[in-house]
């Protein structure tokens, strides 16, 4: 005998667990209507060991409130938020049929190559879209009331199998016009390796926080790995205030010196020697992809790309079906440049000549070496792990 399937609120039918984590679970779920209609959606559900302590259960309702007021084609749109009488939250949002970012340049990296740059620069225009949404966001009076998602990561951006990209988890996000922080001062909230240099400094995050986090996403979806990385969280925390940042070329000789000098950018230092804004940023990237190859579309080929992983994870899965063709199996080539025009017309082309941004290191910041800032990472399985760090003195 089967148990009849769970269902939330009276019209969410629970259909499979699609992800495990520390706070929270999702669910692969259907909304059913009249003459057949079936629709399928994602909910997100607070585990009940979590849904009594306030600042869990804060940042949950926070991400439903945000979601529920940005509607962007590159956005994860939020549709319903319920509680049972148990006491349990649930947020209804998109169903993103693919992988997020994360998975697909590692997928890249165990088969034993990079994530071409086309597709890391198409998924970076449609991520800043996204980014610009919430950034440029107004009340319905019109006046200006930026959201700030402070947690880029790629693990935070959804590619689909027909190659759309959608910017995930405002549970972080600080929208201007609340009337109290969910961060206690002194405190920074975020995934420890795309933290700007200001905020690890314990300054407040803005939109330009942003767009060094999406800088730290470009290098990495390029590189395969951490662009800032150590054996200890504390060493990860000097190279961040440090900005220290590791040149792209004699890893990615292939990428074009406009998409580095784009990147160098973003990573900047100084918040106020990065792009104005996530649109302008997009703008740039959008010049860059010019220079890709003609005759393939980077959003399907984005899609191929994530179907052909998908579907070499799932024969890992089953040892006896094993193949060891690479993922995916549609490759991007760069077209020759010695002897080609320097492009002066090109905004991206005029960034790189100028060398905006040198891709070496900054040196330590004078006068904060001892200064202790509290952080709560963000760790892989949604918890929060509160840690001081306090930089021994200079003698």
């Amino acid at each position: 005998m089967t148990s009849s399937p769970a269902i939330i609120d009276g019209k969410y039918e629970l259909v499979e667990l699609a992800g495990e984590g520390g706070m929270a679970s999702v669910w692969k779920a259907a909304v059913r209507g009249a003459a057949g209609f079936s629709r399928t959606v994602a909910i997100k559900k607070i585990k009940p060991e979590f849904r009594a302590i306030r600042n869990y259960t804060d940042m949950f309702i926070e991400e439903a409130r945000v979601g529920a007021e940005l509607a962007h084609p590159n956005i994860v749109q939020v549709y319903d938020f319920c509680a049972d009488p148990q006491g349990s939250y649930y947020i209804v949002m998109e169903w993103v049929e693919g992988m997020d970012l994360g998975s697909l340049v590692k997928a890249y990296r165990e088969s034993g190559g990079h994530m071409p740059w086309p597709l890391v620069v198409a998924a970076g225009i449609a991520t800043l879209r996204g980014l610009g949404a919430a950034h440029e966001r107004r009340r319905p009076d019109g006046t200006p009331a930026p959201i700030v998602h402070r947690d880029v990561s790629p693990h935070n951006i959804l590619v689909s199998t027909n190659g759309a990209v959608k910017l995930t988890d405002f549970g972080l996000a600080r929208a201007r016009d609340r009337v109290f922080s969910l961060t206690a001062p002194g405190t920074v909230k975020g995934k420890l390796s795309y933290l700007s240099p200001e905020v690890a400094m314990g300054g407040q995050a803005t939109p330009l926080s942003d767009l060094f986090a999406m800088g730290a996403v470009l290098w990495e979806s390029l590189v395969g790995e951490r662009l800032f990385d150590g054996r200890s969280d504390l060493e990860v925390f000097k190279q961040i205030r440090q900005c220290l940042v590791r040149p792209l070329a004699p890893v990615r000789p292939d990428v074009p010196a406009e998409l580095v000098a784009v990147i160098n950018g973003a990573l900047a230092k100084e918040p106020d020697r990065r792009f104005g804004s996530a649109q302008a940023m997009a703008m740039m990237l959008a010049e860059v992809l010019k220079l890709a190859p003609a005759g393939a579309d980077p959003q399907l080929a984005l899609g191929q790309a994530v179907a052909t992983a998908r579907q070499r994870m799932g024969v890992r899965r089953n040892p006896a079906a094993h193949n060891s063709d690479n993922v995916p199996t549609w490759k991007w080539q760069t077209p020759p440049v010695p002897g080609a025009p320097s492009g002066a017309t090109s905004p991206a082309r005029v960034l790189a000549e100028k060398g905006r941004v040198e891709a070496a290191p900054a040196g330590s910041l004078v006068g904060h070496e001892a200064e202790a800032v509290d952080i709560e990472f963000s760790k892989p399985d949604l918890t929060v792990e509160p840690v001081t760090l306090t930089p021994k003195p200079k003698k």
